[in-house]
Protein backbone atom coordinates (compact mmCIF):
# COMPACT_ATOMS: atom_id res chain seq x y z
CA UNK A 1 0.00 0.00 0.00
CA UNK A 2 1.54 3.49 -1.02
CA UNK A 3 1.66 5.40 1.92
CA UNK A 4 0.46 9.24 1.56
CA UNK A 5 2.84 11.40 0.05
CA UNK A 6 5.18 13.37 2.62
CA UNK A 7 4.78 17.00 3.04
CA UNK A 8 7.23 19.38 2.34
CA UNK A 9 10.36 19.63 4.63
CA UNK A 10 9.24 16.04 6.03
CA UNK A 11 11.79 12.99 5.75
CA UNK A 12 11.15 9.69 7.27
CA UNK A 13 14.50 10.00 9.56
CA UNK A 14 15.15 11.59 12.22
CA UNK A 15 15.57 15.43 11.05
CA UNK A 16 18.77 17.07 12.48
CA UNK A 17 18.25 20.07 10.96
CA UNK A 18 16.11 22.25 8.49
CA UNK A 19 16.00 25.44 7.44
CA UNK A 20 14.42 27.62 4.07
CA UNK A 21 16.03 29.68 1.93
CA UNK A 22 14.67 31.30 -0.88
CA UNK A 23 12.06 29.08 -1.66
CA UNK A 24 14.34 26.03 -1.36
CA UNK A 25 13.83 23.50 2.13
CA UNK A 26 17.24 22.30 2.73
CA UNK A 27 17.35 19.40 5.99
CA UNK A 28 20.15 17.03 7.54
CA UNK A 29 17.99 13.91 8.20
CA UNK A 30 20.10 10.75 10.49
CA UNK A 31 18.50 6.93 9.51
CA UNK A 32 18.98 4.19 12.20
CA UNK A 33 20.88 0.80 11.11
CA UNK A 34 17.98 -1.97 10.09
CA UNK A 35 15.94 0.67 9.03
CA UNK A 36 13.13 -0.32 6.51
CA UNK A 37 10.85 2.32 4.59
CA UNK A 38 7.56 0.87 2.84
CA UNK A 39 6.54 2.17 -0.27
CA UNK A 40 6.10 6.16 0.04
CA UNK A 41 6.64 9.37 -2.10
CA UNK A 42 7.51 13.43 -1.21
CA UNK A 43 5.28 15.93 -2.68
CA UNK A 44 8.12 17.92 -3.82
CA UNK A 45 11.19 17.25 -6.19
CA UNK A 46 14.32 17.01 -3.98
CA UNK A 47 18.27 16.53 -3.75
CA UNK A 48 19.63 13.84 -1.21
CA UNK A 49 23.34 13.50 -0.67
CA UNK A 50 24.48 10.34 0.96
CA UNK A 51 27.25 12.17 3.29
CA UNK A 52 27.85 8.46 5.46
CA UNK A 53 26.72 5.45 4.76
CA UNK A 54 24.96 3.63 2.08
CA UNK A 55 21.33 1.92 1.81
CA UNK A 56 19.01 -0.01 -0.86
CA UNK A 57 16.25 1.95 -2.93
CA UNK A 58 13.63 0.72 -4.97
CA UNK A 59 12.00 2.60 -7.48
CA UNK A 60 9.85 1.87 -10.71
CA UNK A 61 10.65 -1.44 -10.53
CA UNK A 62 14.42 -0.73 -10.67
CA UNK A 63 16.97 -1.38 -7.70
CA UNK A 64 19.45 1.35 -6.86
CA UNK A 65 22.29 1.10 -4.29
CA UNK A 66 22.88 4.85 -3.07
CA UNK A 67 26.47 4.94 -1.52
CA UNK A 68 28.46 7.96 0.32
CA UNK A 69 28.93 10.67 -2.26
CA UNK A 70 25.73 9.91 -4.51
CA UNK A 71 23.81 12.25 -5.38
CA UNK A 72 20.40 11.42 -5.95
CA UNK A 73 17.39 13.85 -7.53
CA UNK A 74 13.79 12.20 -6.68
CA UNK A 75 11.07 14.13 -8.68
CA UNK A 76 7.96 14.82 -7.21
CA UNK A 77 5.79 11.88 -6.10
CA UNK A 78 7.69 9.12 -6.84
CA UNK A 79 7.35 6.34 -5.08
CA UNK A 80 10.04 4.48 -3.62
CA UNK A 81 11.09 2.22 -0.68
CA UNK A 82 14.49 1.82 0.90
CA UNK A 83 16.53 0.00 3.40
CA UNK A 84 19.19 0.93 5.46
CA UNK A 85 21.12 -1.88 6.73
CA UNK A 86 23.72 1.09 8.34
CA UNK A 87 23.29 4.10 9.65
CA UNK A 88 22.80 6.48 7.10
CA UNK A 89 23.49 10.67 6.97
CA UNK A 90 21.61 12.48 4.26
CA UNK A 91 21.58 16.24 3.30
CA UNK A 92 18.43 17.48 1.32
CA UNK A 93 17.69 20.33 -0.68
CA UNK A 94 13.96 20.44 -1.63
CA UNK A 95 12.29 22.66 -4.30
CA UNK A 96 8.51 24.10 -3.92
CA UNK A 97 5.96 23.36 -6.85
CA UNK A 98 7.18 24.67 -10.05
CA UNK A 99 10.41 25.52 -9.29
CA UNK A 100 11.66 23.05 -11.18
CA UNK A 101 9.82 23.44 -14.05
CA UNK A 102 11.08 27.05 -14.23
CA UNK A 103 14.63 25.92 -13.87
CA UNK A 104 14.85 22.90 -15.66
CA UNK A 105 14.16 24.46 -19.43
CA UNK A 106 15.78 21.01 -21.03
CA UNK A 107 13.17 18.95 -19.17
CA UNK A 108 16.70 16.68 -17.88
CA UNK A 109 14.63 16.44 -14.78
CA UNK A 110 11.56 14.80 -15.61
CA UNK A 111 12.25 11.55 -14.24
CA UNK A 112 14.75 10.64 -11.57
CA UNK A 113 18.56 11.60 -11.91
CA UNK A 114 21.86 10.04 -10.15
CA UNK A 115 25.59 12.19 -10.16
CA UNK A 116 28.04 10.13 -7.96
CA UNK A 117 31.05 12.40 -6.79
CA UNK A 118 33.28 14.76 -8.91
CA UNK A 119 32.41 18.83 -9.31
CA UNK A 120 28.64 18.20 -8.50
CA UNK A 121 29.50 16.64 -4.46
CA UNK A 122 31.92 19.35 -4.90
CA UNK A 123 29.59 21.53 -4.69
CA UNK A 124 26.75 20.49 -2.80
CA UNK A 125 29.22 19.76 0.23
CA UNK A 126 30.20 23.70 0.06
CA UNK A 127 25.97 24.16 -0.04
CA UNK A 128 26.16 21.85 3.13
CA UNK A 129 28.74 24.25 5.07
CA UNK A 130 26.60 27.42 4.23
CA UNK A 131 24.05 25.46 5.58
CA UNK A 132 25.45 25.04 8.44
CA UNK A 133 26.80 28.63 9.07
CA UNK A 134 23.59 30.04 8.58
CA UNK A 135 25.27 34.35 8.54
CA UNK A 136 23.70 37.14 6.84
CA UNK A 137 25.04 36.18 3.77
CA UNK A 138 24.36 32.32 3.34
CA UNK A 139 20.98 33.00 1.39
CA UNK A 140 22.34 34.42 -1.66
CA UNK A 141 25.08 31.89 -1.21
CA UNK A 142 22.87 29.42 -0.74
CA UNK A 143 20.50 29.87 -3.71
CA UNK A 144 23.62 30.68 -5.95
CA UNK A 145 25.15 27.01 -5.31
CA UNK A 146 22.16 25.48 -6.04
CA UNK A 147 21.54 27.02 -8.93
CA UNK A 148 24.81 26.17 -10.06
CA UNK A 149 24.25 22.41 -8.79
CA UNK A 150 20.90 22.34 -10.82
CA UNK A 151 22.99 23.16 -14.25
CA UNK A 152 25.99 20.79 -13.37
CA UNK A 153 23.47 17.82 -12.51
CA UNK A 154 22.12 18.70 -16.19
CA UNK A 155 25.00 18.51 -17.78
CA UNK A 156 26.13 15.22 -15.94
CA UNK A 157 22.67 13.55 -16.97
CA UNK A 158 23.03 14.81 -20.50
CA UNK A 159 26.25 13.19 -21.28
CA UNK A 160 25.07 9.80 -19.41
CA UNK A 161 23.09 9.42 -21.93
CA UNK A 162 19.48 10.81 -21.31
CA UNK A 163 18.75 10.44 -24.45
CA UNK A 164 18.64 6.84 -26.74
CA UNK A 165 21.69 5.94 -28.27
CA UNK A 166 22.64 2.99 -30.41
CA UNK A 167 23.47 -0.47 -28.97
CA UNK A 168 27.09 -0.56 -30.31
CA UNK A 169 27.53 2.78 -28.75
CA UNK A 170 25.80 1.89 -25.45
CA UNK A 171 28.57 -1.62 -25.71
CA UNK A 172 31.20 1.41 -26.40
CA UNK A 173 30.42 2.85 -23.10
CA UNK A 174 30.08 -0.17 -21.36
CA UNK A 175 33.38 -1.03 -21.93
CA UNK A 176 35.06 2.23 -20.74
CA UNK A 177 32.71 2.07 -17.14
CA UNK A 178 34.58 -1.92 -17.19
CA UNK A 179 38.07 -0.95 -18.00
CA UNK A 180 38.34 3.01 -17.40
CA UNK A 181 41.24 1.92 -15.06
CA UNK A 182 43.38 0.68 -17.39
CA UNK A 183 42.96 3.22 -20.37
CA UNK A 184 41.58 1.40 -23.28
CA UNK A 185 42.65 3.08 -26.62
CA UNK A 186 39.90 4.72 -28.46
CA UNK A 187 41.13 1.45 -31.25
CA UNK A 188 40.19 -1.00 -28.97
CA UNK A 189 36.76 0.32 -27.91
CA UNK A 190 35.78 0.75 -31.55
CA UNK A 191 37.28 -2.57 -32.34
CA UNK A 192 34.90 -4.13 -29.30
CA UNK A 193 32.18 -1.99 -30.36
CA UNK A 194 32.47 -3.14 -34.15
CA UNK A 195 32.50 0.73 -35.89
CA UNK A 196 35.25 2.73 -37.06
CA UNK A 197 37.57 4.78 -34.53
CA UNK A 198 36.87 8.07 -36.33
CA UNK A 199 33.12 7.06 -36.23
CA UNK A 200 33.39 6.32 -32.47
CA UNK A 201 34.79 9.66 -31.71
CA UNK A 202 32.36 11.69 -33.72
CA UNK A 203 29.29 9.45 -32.46
CA UNK A 204 30.30 9.45 -28.70
CA UNK A 205 30.81 13.04 -28.61
CA UNK A 206 27.44 13.77 -30.16
CA UNK A 207 25.78 11.24 -27.73
CA UNK A 208 27.44 12.22 -24.60
CA UNK A 209 28.73 15.50 -25.05
CA UNK A 210 31.95 14.97 -24.14
CA UNK A 211 35.03 13.13 -26.06
CA UNK A 212 35.97 9.53 -25.35
CA UNK A 213 38.95 10.81 -23.05
CA UNK A 214 37.28 13.30 -21.34
CA UNK A 215 34.52 10.25 -20.23
CA UNK A 216 37.46 8.20 -19.16
CA UNK A 217 38.75 10.76 -16.51
CA UNK A 218 35.20 11.99 -15.22
CA UNK A 219 35.05 8.06 -14.46
CA UNK A 220 38.15 8.16 -12.74
CA UNK A 221 37.49 11.16 -10.67
CA UNK A 222 34.41 10.00 -9.41
CA UNK A 223 36.12 5.95 -8.19
CA UNK A 224 38.12 8.83 -6.77
CA UNK A 225 35.72 10.89 -5.23
CA UNK A 226 34.23 7.97 -3.87
CA UNK A 227 37.26 6.73 -2.36
CA UNK A 228 38.36 10.14 -0.87
CA UNK A 229 34.89 10.43 0.98
CA UNK A 230 34.55 6.73 2.09
CA UNK A 231 38.20 5.65 3.23
CA UNK A 232 41.30 7.38 4.84
CA UNK A 233 43.65 5.40 1.97
CA UNK A 234 46.77 7.36 1.19
CA UNK A 235 46.34 9.71 -2.23
CA UNK A 236 49.08 7.85 -4.33
CA UNK A 237 47.18 4.93 -3.87
CA UNK A 238 44.10 5.89 -4.49
CA UNK A 239 45.24 7.51 -8.06
CA UNK A 240 46.89 4.09 -9.37
CA UNK A 241 44.16 2.18 -8.57
CA UNK A 242 42.20 4.90 -10.22
CA UNK A 243 44.03 4.52 -13.49
CA UNK A 244 46.59 7.95 -13.19
CA UNK A 245 49.87 7.50 -14.07
CA UNK A 246 50.90 9.51 -10.49
CA UNK A 247 49.71 11.67 -7.86
CA UNK A 248 50.79 14.78 -9.49
CA UNK A 249 48.75 13.67 -12.95
CA UNK A 250 45.36 12.92 -10.53
CA UNK A 251 46.15 15.97 -8.52
CA UNK A 252 46.03 17.95 -11.58
CA UNK A 253 43.00 15.98 -13.16
CA UNK A 254 41.11 15.86 -10.25
CA UNK A 255 41.32 19.63 -9.45
CA UNK A 256 40.43 20.60 -13.15
CA UNK A 257 37.27 18.66 -12.88
CA UNK A 258 35.86 19.16 -9.58
CA UNK A 259 38.01 22.65 -8.59
CA UNK A 260 39.37 21.18 -5.74
CA UNK A 261 42.37 19.07 -5.10
CA UNK A 262 42.20 15.74 -3.54
CA UNK A 263 43.30 16.81 -0.32
CA UNK A 264 41.03 19.78 0.25
CA UNK A 265 38.03 17.47 -1.62
CA UNK A 266 38.74 15.41 0.96
CA UNK A 267 39.21 17.95 3.90
CA UNK A 268 35.75 19.64 3.45
CA UNK A 269 33.78 16.50 3.51
CA UNK A 270 35.80 15.33 7.07
CA UNK A 271 35.26 19.17 7.91
CA UNK A 272 31.38 18.71 7.36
Amino acid sequence: MIRTALEPGRYCGRTIKSVQSGGFILSETDYRPGLRLPHHSHQNAYFCLIRQGGYSETYSGRVRECRASSLVFHPPGEVHDETFPTRVLSFNVEFQPGQVDQLDRCRLFSDCAEVSGGRVVALVLKLYREFQITDPFSDLAIQGLILEILAETGRARASNGHRPVPTWLSKAREMLHESYTEAPTLQEVARAAGVHPVHLATEFRKAFRVTVGEYLRRLRVEYSSRELIATSRPLVDISLDAGFSDQSHFTRTFKRVTGLTPAAYRALHRRQ
